[in-house]
């Protein structure tokens, strides 16, 4: 007999535990699987059930889980009581702890990861700015709920919610009803979404989200936003870096007619119900009636519903601006006051022969609401000529009703006296002149 005959017959009973075992664990752990499966699928069917922890309906098509704790999911659809999607997933997976799982004890941390591809959420946000929709409004916020050999803590219960969440090529859709004392409503749609964060209800949560679309109360062809949301407060606070690339402020409904993109980017704080932002804002190029900046960039600032501008910096007509503006979205209203300085006179009406640096003051305003508009302010110029006549110095005021900008009390200083007229007006971008006076000491004759 052979030495491996004579070893086989004499463990032939600890050979054959062996096999057995060998052939058992995969066995065990498929039925491990299936049962973790099963376990997960059940969780997953009563919390869905549960009403007062996910108001309204939630179905899903497929789910699965792994002994490790890994749940994988297809096609899952939750819709509050009235009917509104709030979360559509074509799939996603979460890590759950495989301890509560086996106790069927699900808690606010028994999820620890979640991620989701191509799914669309739709978050809203009450006054205060708190998540809405998963539970009713008049539960205790820190009653516990219970099944029949379940317990569950929700995401306000008694620990708190930690977890990390990636989302990939989604669209995320925002909204709050706003406060008329801090802010108005608030809607806002990001396409082409992708998110990470680490959200931890009791401490701090870091967000990084990048779109490609931003809609809504303000548009934009692309969106960043990165920091922390802190929850240690009473309060929670904002602490946030945020882009706004190719904004259009024409969406803010204001009434200005904007078609010109501008990139906003800046610091986002204050308590979450009321968002205080500064920051800058930039234009390559900015159009307003009859006047076309350029190189346009200032700081600005948002608070309860008002976005200023200051500081701001142009080019126009050869020469420098300063200005500063504001818009009003509760008011639906704008304004813009500015300071040119060394502008060349004859771009600025249209008309080469007039030759000349101006220094020129503007105020521009238009409340929706209360339907007032208004476009005025004065002028005056260092030593030029129009056609073949110098003059020292050219001043005025203006005022513009519609498309017809009118001049008054301008004067015109020559060597020889003041030329003075009472009105003259700038029409689809042309001078007209109307009646002008020579003005020498107490004499005065009309020339034109």
């Amino acid at each position: 007999m052979s030495i491996i005959n004579k070893f086989i017959h004499k463990h032939k009973r600890w050979l054959k535990v062996g096999l057995v075992l060998f052939l058992a664990v995969p066995v065990i752990a498929y039925g491990f699987l299936v049962f973790l499966s099963y376990r997960a699928a059940g969780i997953f069917n009563y919390v869905a059930e549960h009403r007062r922890l996910f108001p309204g309906t939630v179905t899903v098509e497929r789910i699965s889980a792994t002994p490790l704790g890994e749940v994988s999911f297809e096609n899952l659809i939750w819709k509050n009581p009235e009917g509104v999607i709030l979360a559509d997933i074509p799939q996603g997976e979460f890590h759950v702890k495989p301890l509560d799982v086996l106790l069927r004890r699900l808690g606010s941390r028994s999820v620890t990861y979640v991620r989701m591809e191509g799914a669309y959420l739709h978050l809203i946000f009450d006054e205060n700015m708190e998540l809405t929709g998963f539970r009713p409004a008049e539960e205790p916020k820190q009653e516990k709920k219970k099944g029949p050999g379940l317990s569950i803590v929700g995401l306000k219960g008694e620990r708190p919610f930690e977890c990390q969440v990636e989302f990939k090529s989604g669209t995320i859709e925002a909204e709050a009803p706003g406060n008329k004392k801090t802010s108005p409503r608030r809607h806002v749609v990001i396409g082409h979404a992708d998110l990470v964060g680490k959200i931890n209800t009791k401490s701090k949560a870091n967000l990084n989200i990048t779109g490609g679309q931003f809609s809504g109360t303000v548009e934009a062809d692309a969106f960043y936003l990165s920091g922390n949301l802190d929850f240690t407060h009473e309060v929670p606070t904002y602490d946030l870096y945020i882009k706004l690339k190719d904004c259009n402020p024409e969406s803010l409904d204001v009434g200005m007619k904007l078609k010109d993109l501008a990139t906003v980017e800046g610091r986002l704080l204050g308590h979450l119900p009321n968002p205080v932002f500064d920051g800058r804002i930039s234009f390559a190029e900015l159009n307003l009636p009859a006047l076309k900046f350029t190189e346009v960039s200032g700081n600005c600032h948002y608070e309860n519903g008002r976005f200023t501008a200051n500081e701001v910096g142009a080019k126009i007509f050869g020469g420098t601006v300063d200005a500063k503006g504001y818009f009003d979205l509760e008011e639906k209203a704008w304004g813009l006051i500015l300071q040119g300085k060394d502008l060349k006179a004859g771009p600025a009406v249209h008309n080469s022969s007039l030759k000349c640096r101006v220094v020129l003051n503007l105020e521009m305003e238009e409340n929706r609401l209360r339907q007032t508009k208004l476009v005025r302010g004065n002028f005056k110029s260092g030593p030029g000529s129009y056609h073949l006549l110098p003059f020292n110095s050219l001043s005025g005021k203006f005022e513009q009703v519609g498309k017809t900008i009118t001049f008054r009390d301008a004067v015109i200083s020559l060597a020889t006296g003041d030329v003075t007229t009472d009105a003259f007006s700038i029409e689809n971008g042309r001078l007209k002149l109307g009646p002008i006076y020579l003005r020498e000491g107490e004499n005065t004759t009309r020339i034109r």
